[in-house]
């Protein structure tokens, strides 16, 4: 599949070029030197941008961190070369059926396209320099009858997708997520997954110390996403992906984390208490065929000891285990990720889109049915390209109402 996308990408990019080329020898025929550099340029541009995309998968198992990020940025390339220029083409040729209509020659849709490539391109850069970086902090509420009045006001702080090994070595980003967490003074804090973005090794000691700092009343609980469980780590002899989930579990509790393993645990608040339970990224194809150990969990048995009378809070990475916790639990409030509105969503008013739509049925925010609530967060990192535009690194601070309050 992704090799038919690399080619479906190099064939749009290699067309668009040659018609881009044609346009400019007819329109400045003379100008032999400005067509030279575009068709040297942006073949040299195409080439570069085809292979790094041919080697994504090869470079994601290569684990090495400034490798990767050096083609994360080469595919962002991509998308500042291509997006422009099919934004560009698509409002010129509107001049072609308007000059045969005038019987007259027509520029206006091609002055257009300039004008709208450069805002495209503009955009994209904003979303690869303000968009990737700007931490926005969200707040809701949501209220229960199962909660106990104890917990009326219970504030968690809710952050995923880091994907250490993808983030600027200043590490300036975490450093600045784990300051808007604490001031928010949360009793629980989660990580819905996806701390690392290869290996454990990212998770080295500069990140534990910071990461370590994180505070609630009652601790950093987290669950392991697709990222953590070496799905897309190339295994050695000394190092295989079961080795690395066993470290970064290792590390997650050596930081003071609390990590939840298909396993549920008590918080109290006097005699009253309720649930929070773990669970694993599904065991699916995009295991590569790697002995994780860890992947995969059994819904009937991770509830066989939630009792339905307690409420549950349940941290699932992906969203699409909801319906599965659902039928088995049914989970007063899910938080999950995973998703990061594939980085790119469209907001206006309530109304929001994202080519997400298209692969989850649910994608980002709050969905409630039944007086249970799932809330998927955007995240704070990024996979594939460097880039977030309308949906910026997110925490999200979820406090619980009771309807049982004194």
């Amino acid at each position: 599949m992704l090799t038919y996308f690399i080619l479906a990408l190099a064939v749009l990019s290699v067309s668009l070029d040659w018609l881009l080329f044609r346009r400019l020898a007819r329109k400045y025929p003379a100008r032999r030197a400005l067509r030279r550099t575009y068709l040297t340029a942006s073949i040299t541009i195409d080439a570069v941008i085809v292979v790094a995309l041919a080697l994504y998968r090869r470079t994601s198992e290569a684990e090495s961190e400034q490798y990767m990020r050096l083609i994360m940025w080469v595919i962002w390339l991509f998308f500042a070369s291509i997006v422009p220029k099919i934004v560009y083409a698509a409002l010129a040729w509107i001049d072609y059926p308007v000059s045969r209509l005038r019987k007259r020659p027509s520029r206006i849709f091609s002055r257009i396209g300039l004008a709208a490539a450069a805002l495209t391109l503009s955009v994209l850069i904003w979303g690869a320099t303000f968009g990737r970086t700007h931490i926005d902090v969200h707040r809701i509420a949501l209220r229960s009858d199962k909660l106990p009045a104890a917990f009326d006001g219970y504030r968690i702080a809710l952050f995923t997708d880091l994907h250490t090994g993808t983030q600027p070595r200043n590490r300036r980003l975490i450093r600045r997520m784990v300051t808007l967490i604490n001031r928010e003074h949360p009793d629980m804090v989660v990580n819905a997954g996806d701390l690392v973005n290869i290996d454990s090794h990212e998770l080295d000691d500069r990140v534990m110390s910071i990461l370590s700092t994180l505070h609630g009343r009652d601790g950093v609980y987290s669950v392991l996403g697709n990222h953590d469980l070496g799905f897309y780590m190339r295994p050695k002899e000394n190092f295989t992906p079961r080795q690395s989930v066993e470290e970064l579990l290792a590390k997650q509790r050596a930081m003071g984390w609390k990590p939840l393993v298909n396993e549920s645990a008590p918080i109290r608040r006097g005699a009253d208490s309720i649930l929070v339970t773990g669970v694993n990224f599904p065991e699916t194809g995009t295991n590569h065929g790697r002995d994780t150990g860890m992947a995969g969990c059994d819904m009937q048995e991770v509830f066989r000891n939630v009792p339905p009378d307690t409420y549950n809070l349940l941290l699932a990475h992906t969203p699409e285990q909801w319906d599965e916790a659902r039928s088995a639990g049914d989970p007063d409030l899910t938080l999950s990720g995973h998703v990061h509105a594939m980085q790119f969503k469209l907001t206006l008013g309530p109304w929001s889109w994202s080519p997400a739509k298209f692969l989850y049925e649910r994608w980002s925010g709050l969905y409630s049915e039944n007086g249970k609530h799932l809330y998927i967060n955007d995240g704070m990192g990024y996979v594939m390209y460097p880039m977030r535009i309308g949906t910026n690194p997110s925490i999200t601070v979820i406090t619980l109402e009771s309807e049982k309050r004194r």
